[in-house]
């Protein structure tokens, strides 16, 4: 049975998609309207995938897209949305894959969530863990480091500087298509282990200040946030970079060095992530 991924339009969604293709597995894409443009749509059928586009909230044409699909990857709900969005869309997809029988559900959380946090986005991030845990069907969650890589708007916002954001904190940064990989092999794991919930941690091989990842993505035009003030580009420039949320910067300016679980694989290094990401987006 296929999987479906929502997201598809951007950077983990993408990078899961193409993953995908090289294995041979069957997946499906639901594409944001607001986010994606009809390139993407043309592209992904020309791969011959079947396509769906709608709101997340939409949960009727959500269900419709995941009928007959054994696992949904739900690859939104990243530090630059709204928190309550977050939580709204995960209980969005919870409840359609729930509709539509499906078996399995994957998303990417964030390292440092809990339920007492003073960041609203983490708190967040906490509470839809738990509505996953509670959820009456498989499900696995990948709290992850800061992710960069190509197609993702975090990635524009870092690359242009994040105002604000202590650019001494130290991270593990996190190749999107490691995240990618780790979401595959999660899934894999799934019917293997006993338990319903699976949570796992997963974060890059290197130790970085904010500011030397930051000096590393700097110069990417591809990737900048788009000014608002200026004209629209092409639909076939892909959606625009959001502007920073309030709570971004507090993100970014703690300190994220957990113990990282790669389920056997080994992470890219950050020269070599830097460097596809920027051939990327040449």
């Amino acid at each position: 049975m296929p999987v479906l991924v929502t997201g598809a339009e951007a950077g983990l969604g993408r990078a899961v998609v193409a993953r995908m293709l090289r294995t041979g597995g069957e997946v499906r894409v639901y594409l944001d309207p607001d986010r994606s443009s009809q390139a993407d749509v043309d592209g992904y059928r020309r791969s011959g995938l079947k396509v769906a586009r709608g709101m997340l909230e939409d949960e009727g044409r959500l269900e419709l897209a995941l009928a007959q699909v054994h696992t949904v990857v739900h690859a939104g709900g990243g530090a630059l949305d709204d928190p309550a969005t977050v939580l709204d869309d995960v209980a969005s997809v919870v409840s359609a894959a729930m509709g539509a029988g499906c078996r399995r559900l994957v998303w990417a959380s964030q390292l440092g969530a809990s339920a007492t946090e003073e960041n609203p986005y983490l708190r967040v991030c906490a509470e839809a863990e738990a509505l996953l845990a509670d959820a009456p069907l498989e499900t696995v969650v990948l709290r992850r480091a800061l992710t960069y890589g190509p197609h993702d708007a975090l990635t524009g916002v870092l690359a242009a500087g994040v105002p604000g954001a202590d650019t001494r904190a130290r991270h593990a940064p996190l190749y999107v298509d490691d995240l990618a990989a780790a979401v595959l092999a999660a899934d894999a794991e799934r019917g293997r282990t006993g338990p319903d919930h699976l949570l796992v941690s997963l974060a890059g091989p290197e130790v970085v200040t904010l500011e030397r990842l930051v000096a590393g993505l700097a110069g990417l035009d591809g990737l900048r946030p788009r000014d608002p003030r200026g004209p629209a580009d092409p639909p076939s420039a892909g959606p625009e970079a959001p502007a920073p949320a309030p709570h971004l910067a507090d993100v970014l300016s703690r300190d994220r060095l957990p113990d990282a679980t790669t389920l056997g694989r080994t992470g890219t290094p950050l020269a070599e992530g830097l460097a596809r990401t920027r051939a990327a987006t040449s």
